[in-house]
């Protein structure tokens, strides 16, 4: 059986890279990119599959070349995205010059929206998937072009795309390799059980943030009964918890009240997290996820001023987001909060609304991310539109990177002196301090604790503490 090989490209950082999102991890958390294990389950019935994480086996390029290259792959899947691309491109182009035989295949976001350009620029690549969810990956491989869906590669020295929007609601796969990734080395920031994957229920997205990439992709739900499946087999293994790496978990209710019953039902013993809305969620809903095992809800709460969540259709408001928040605390759910600082139409103002509200909304855990223009969406064509940036910036990250975006409102200096400030008034707060000592934990809990505190440290407070002292 021929080899394919899924690869997590090294890098200098902690690129998280899958659904069409790439990022700098803001403290030491990881977890098994999405994309590769459900390709995994894909190819699995017609290819013998490798598996290499290079990003959390903290492999450096010469060491992931050296075991990439001892084998015989007839292709290689990697991700990229816009944190790290040019990165990636400089290594993918090492292999193929070693191994020009090898079939180089990539997903990511940069790629989805900007495969013609890649195509014809960068000639180690030989194809695109457009949808990882989808099997024109086994079709490209086996030279079935006629049946391809979601895929784009050169043919004749010509570009070829196609994208055919899903006309199925429901999709399913075979179960993903979860055993095949590096489980033990990943790290949830959320996590109360060790170790740990990922699953998703559903693909895309049904609402309309004009700044968030997963409005573009469509939408489409799991088969209940596939993800039953994949449930049992994870439990199989000996993993005790699952992160539901759906952009939101509870986008169709029905189905959500479907799982959580069945999870119920069939006695699966795992704890999970998932990301959501705060106007898709009430008593009952979190009451049953709660019951089948929902530890932890990720809420995209966005900004404190009401007036930003309308202008980018957010469809969210700041009484749903308080009243969400309050039923998660009345029922024991952790919360994380997800906040964005320098969105078009920013200020000094709405930035210290944006603050307080995480404070007065008492997160377990904050992320603050600066506002990036994803390729794709209707914020990055605003952008380019009024001059906040250039259409060819397209290397760019919403943690740890520089800001690439401004307007007259709000500069990237504000946005990047904003964002530290808001991570140092949260999380070293006496009293979140206080209430994180003294909440009992498991020593794997304890671990990500320490394990994160230690990098918001080195990143947030001892650098001002230095220059203070200077």
């Amino acid at each position: 059986m021929e080899k394919v090989l899924l690869l997590n490209p090294p890098g200098d950082k902690l690129y998280q890279r899958d659904m069409y999102c790439s990022a700098i991890s803001k403290a030491n958390y990881y977890w098994p990119p999405i994309d590769l294990l459900i390709l995994s389950g894909l190819l699995k019935p017609y290819f013998d599959i490798d598996v290499l994480d290079c990003i959390t086996e903290k492999l450096s390029p010469e060491k992931s070349l050296e075991r990439i290259t001892q084998k015989k792959y007839k292709a290689i899947i990697f991700l990229t995205g816009t944190a790290s691309w040019k990165k990636d491109f400089q290594f993918l182009a090492r292999i193929k010059k070693i191994s020009p035989e090898t079939l180089i295949i990539g997903n990511g976001d940069i790629l989805l929206f900007k495969h013609q350009y890649f195509l014809e620029v960068y000639d180690f690549l030989d194809g695109v998937i457009l949808d990882y969810t989808d099997s024109s990956i086994i079709d490209f491989l086996k030279k079935d072009f006629s049946s391809l869906r979601a895929f784009a590669w050169r043919e004749n020295n010509h570009i070829v795309s196609r994208l055919s929007p899903s006309k199925e609601k429901e999709f399913s796969y075979p179960v993903p390799l979860h055993d095949k990734f590096p489980l033990k080395k990943y790290l949830l920031a959320q996590g109360k059980r060790f170790p740990f994957t990922t699953v998703q229920t559903s693909f895309g997205c049904p609402f309309h943030c004009t700044f968030c990439i997963a409005s573009t992709l469509g939408f489409k739900v799991r088969s209940i009964e596939n993800v039953i499946k994949e449930l049992k087999f994870i439990s199989s293994l000996g993993i005790k918890e699952v992160f539901f790496a759906d952009f939101t978990f509870e986008a169709r209710r029905k189905n959500t009240i479907q799982l959580c019953s069945r999870i119920i039902e069939e006695g699966i013993d795992l704890t999970w997290s998932c990301s959501s809305r705060a106007n898709l969620l009430d008593y009952e809903l979190l009451s049953l996820m709660k019951k089948a095992g929902c530890h932890t809800v990720l809420i995209g709460v966005e900004s404190g001023e009401e007036k930003l969540l309308r202008k980018y259709s957010k469809g969210v408001t700041l009484a749903q987001i308080e009243q969400a928040f309050e039923l998660c605390k009345k029922l024991k759910i952790r919360t994380l909060g997800h906040f964005i600082i320098g969105l078009p139409g920013e200020t000094q103002e709405s930035v210290k609304k944006t603050i307080e509200l995480a404070k007065r909304l008492k997160c377990d855990l904050a992320s603050f991310n600066i506002a990036v223009p994803p390729v794709g969406t209707k914020l990055r064509s605003m952008a380019v539109e009024k001059g906040w940036l250039k259409d060819e910036e397209l290397e760019f990250d919403s943690s740890e990177s520089y800001p690439v975006m401004e307007t007259s409102t709000f500069s990237k200096e504000d946005a990047w002196k904003w964002r530290k400030k808001a991570v140092r008034s949260f999380y070293f707060r006496p009293g979140y301090l206080i209430k994180n000592i003294f909440t009992p934990r498991s020593s794997y809990e304890w671990r990500i604790v320490l394990n994160n505190g230690i990098a918001l440290m080195e990143k947030y407070l001892w650098p001002k503490f230095m220059r203070s002292t200077k």
